[in-house]
């Protein structure tokens, strides 16, 4: 087993260089919250700000902030509701369909460069492991909002 502090140092690397990577790629097409926003849209359909902020877990205004520069780019547009004009939903436009198949390829990309030379076998044992560190932090942010209620 490798000591804490390696173990530590070098998730902290492999993060910052994942990241640093990531940017440098799929920036020039959307930024990554932009395209959360956009698939959202996708596999939903129109959605209201609230809701869009409470699956992406940030607040309304900052998916006001991102939804504003999609709609300046025509990846997005806003919509009222036909029962209730109170009502604003978001949705996706063909172009931002467009530039979300574009960003998932450039990431789909990006993961085969990163794993090139990673086993099959050990890529199941990486599928295995962020399933467990996914189900820790959904568990932990469970407790932390029932402490909150």
């Amino acid at each position: 087993m490798p000591s804490q502090v390696n173990f530590e140092e070098l998730y902290i690397q492999l993060q910052r260089k994942v990241s640093a990577e990531s940017h440098k790629r799929l920036d020039p097409l959307v930024s990554g919250s932009q395209a959360m926003l956009l698939r959202i849209l996708e596999v939903n359909g129109p959605q209201k700000a609230s809701s869009i902020a409470e699956l992406m877990n940030i607040t309304p205004g900052a998916v006001t902030s991102l939804a504003d520069k999609l709609i300046a780019c025509g990846y997005a547009t806003r919509n009222r509701d036909s029962t209730d004009r109170r009502v604003v939903q978001l949705d996706i436009t063909d172009q931002g369909k467009g530039i979300l198949q574009q960003y998932k390829a450039v990431v789909r990309n990006t993961i085969e460069q990163f794993f090139a030379g990673v086993s099959d076998e050990d890529k199941e044992h990486l599928v295995r492991i962020y399933r467990q560190v996914l189900k820790n932090i959904e568990q932990q942010r469970e407790e932390h909002q029932d402490c909150n209620s």
